[in-house]
């Protein structure tokens, strides 16, 4: 049984080094700051308040965690990763956060159909961390869930991390 709460820990921790994006990994200096790198800054120190609440039983503090990291995932659907920017014309966030109903963008112009379609993933690789989020909401004070979860978590962030992360080094 220790084994394996320390084992959740563990790949709690990588989760939440993952979904720290950039700021998580070496920094060069042509990778800018950018305001999805701070919120997924965010939603690493909430995954590990979510992570500390878990281990001490504390059910008001998970909650709490989690809706802020279902905020954070719903904010993360305005930005663009600094690895798709290279290739998109200059849109605002709104036109970004649209992009999934085509009929609401007047101009796709200087934009490839590859990069929409990288953006495209990128979009519905948020909404499935929300539904994980969501999930993890509802488990409640659910141990076997809630360790299930974080591991469906943990692998999601590693590969859409892996996806969208821009190679600074």
């Amino acid at each position: 049984m220790f084994k394996t709460v320390k084992n959740s820990l563990i790949a709690l921790g990588t989760a939440a080094a993952l979904l720290a994006g950039q700021g998580a990994f070496a920094h060069s200096a042509h990778c800018e700051d950018t305001p999805l790198g701070e919120l997924m800054e965010g939603m690493k120190t909430d995954l590990k308040a979510y992570v500390g609440a878990f281990k001490s039983s504390d059910s008001a503090a998970m909650q709490t965690a989690v809706e802020q990291l279902l905020a954070a995932s719903l904010k993360a659907k305005e930005y663009v990763p600094l690895k798709l920017q290279d290739n998109m014309p200059q849109m605002s966030a709104e036109h970004h956060a649209k992009m999934g109903d085509m009929k609401h963008m007047p101009n796709m112009e200087g934009m490839s159909h590859a990069t929409h379609m990288k953006h495209m993933k990128y979009l519905q690789g948020i909404d499935k961390l929300n539904q994980l989020l969501t999930e993890l909401k509802a488990a409640g004070d659910d141990k076997q869930a809630i360790k299930q979860l974080l591991g469906q978590i943990k692998q999601h962030s590693k590969s859409s991390h892996e996806a969208f992360r821009k190679d600074c080094d």
